[in-house]
């Protein structure tokens, strides 16, 4: 029963980020994680948006959104550059896991 709620909450955060325009839109979905965690670090963080890329992964255009995202908020000091670094550092983690996962997999056919 909890890893159903766990993925419910999983494809609710990944819906958020579907519709993300602007970094307040990633502030507020880490927010919402911290909400439901309590006590949250960073890398629990990193591991709750990893766990939801990897099961529900972004389409080039989402990619190409958070990308923009993170350059435009690269050199500053604040929570926007905190919070766009995070979901793109959990992006490409979840895009190497799923990598890693296909190279695995088409080892073990042939």
């Amino acid at each position: 029963m909890k890893n159903i709620i766990y993925r419910l909450y999983l494809y609710y955060i990944r819906k958020r980020i579907c519709y993300i325009t602007n970094v307040q839109d990633i502030i507020n979905i880490l927010n919402n994680i911290s909400f439901f965690y309590k006590n949250i670090d960073g890398n629990n963080l990193i591991n709750v948006i990893t766990d939801c890329l990897n099961l529900y992964p972004l389409s080039e255009l989402e990619m190409q959104k958070l990308s923009i995202i993170q350059q435009y908020y690269e050199y500053s000091n604040g929570i926007e550059n905190f919070s766009s670094f995070l979901l793109w550092i959990s992006h490409i983690q979840s895009v190497i896991e799923n990598f890693n996962n296909t190279n695995y997999n088409k080892l073990l056919l042939k």
